[in-house]
């Protein structure tokens, strides 16, 4: 049996966001690990704390933005205390990520061959030569027609999904270790959709890279996911193996976003909404930071912030399991 190897450890991963209202905490205490050949995603709503968790891992949280606490551990360096001149060699080449948003990702006043060109300028030996047949036939791979073309333009003259695709092809250039995708698929029909997919899957089964996928799709999570995690105001409230998240939800928040998918099964039923909002930063000071859009509520859930309860592979952060044994 092929033996597991760790390539992403992140122990209490904290992120401190300094704002004009006050430092707050906007990633608390967050923990886990990806191996290698695993895709492991993170999903909830929009700001609950997804995708800085993804630029704390990068290292572009700016430090007169943030204060980044807890390890981040890649292989066998603590990135959180490598320097930036270290970090550039890692980023692009080891670790490479899918941003959410293109049309601010890509550089306006260079070509896109350039730009792709780029990173393998600064991580390979490959001549001009070879570093432009390596641009066209990743714009290929991505399902971009007349790559040949497409490599002298700029990006405001491609449409969004073709930013995208852009983006993506220049995240798995190096063949990375680790790929964070960072809704990798937004703005996508859904026929280059599969096909990205289908080109990140090939890429974790033919160099082993480790995925951490970010979004809000919980179908692509069906289709990609070994494990996932639910986050919600900075923290992890739920984790599982996938077929296990989906078969036997636990937290009320997993339970609801679950429930909010269309289905053809329930074609006749009105889909059932989570009410209310994600809580702004800092309006949480104790408590369940879900109290007040659970249904399930108790009155303990709104004078205690509820433990970390594992049983088995499954982790939950809830009250209604407390009985359960603890693992935090």
């Amino acid at each position: 049996m092929k033996e597991k190897k760790t390539v992403l450890d992140i122990d209490r991963l904290s992120v401190n966001l300094k704002t004009e209202r006050g430092t707050f905490t906007a990633v608390n205490q967050v923990s886990f690990q990806i191996e290698a050949g695993e895709t492991v995603a993170l999903v909830g709503e929009s700001g609950c704390g997804k995708s800085l968790t993804s630029l704390s891992i990068m290292g572009l949280i700016a430090k007169k933005l943030g204060k980044i606490d807890g390890t981040i551990r890649f292989k066998d360096k603590v990135l959180n205390q490598l320097h930036e001149r270290e970090m550039r060699a890692i980023r692009g080449c080891d670790i490479s990520m899918i941003f959410q948003e293109p049309m601010t990702s890509l550089n306006p006043v260079h070509s896109i061959g350039r730009q792709i060109d780029e990173v393998f300028r600064l991580h390979t030996d490959a001549t001009k030569e070879e570093r432009r047949n390596h641009t066209i036939d990743m714009l290929r791979k991505v399902g971009i027609p007349r790559a040949e073309k497409i490599v002298k333009d700029f990006p405001h003259q491609l449409s969004g999904g073709m930013k995208q695709r852009v983006m993506i092809a220049m995240a798995m250039a190096c063949q990375p270790d680790l790929l964070i995708a960072d809704e990798p698929t937004t703005a996508l029909d859904v026929t280059i959709q599969a096909q990205i997919l289908d080109l990140m899957n090939d890429l974790k089964q033919k160099v082993n890279t480790a995925i951490l996928l970010i979004t809000h799709d919980l179908g692509v999570v069906a289709e990609m996911a070994d494990r996932v995690m639910v986050m919600y105001y900075g923290e992890i409230v739920e984790e599982a193996d996938v077929q296990t998240l989906f078969a036997s939800p636990k937290h009320p928040y997993t339970v609801g976003l679950l429930q909010s998918i269309p289905s053809l099964e329930r074609e006749n039923r009105r889909l059932t909404p989570i009410e209310g909002n994600v809580p702004i930063l800092g309006e949480v000071h104790e408590g369940c930071p879900f109290l007040s859009r659970c249904p399930q509520a108790i009155e303990r859930c709104a004078q205690e912030k509820p433990p970390v309860v594992r049983t088995g592979k499954h982790a939950v952060r809830c009250w209604m399991y407390a009985d359960e044994e603890v693992a935090i």
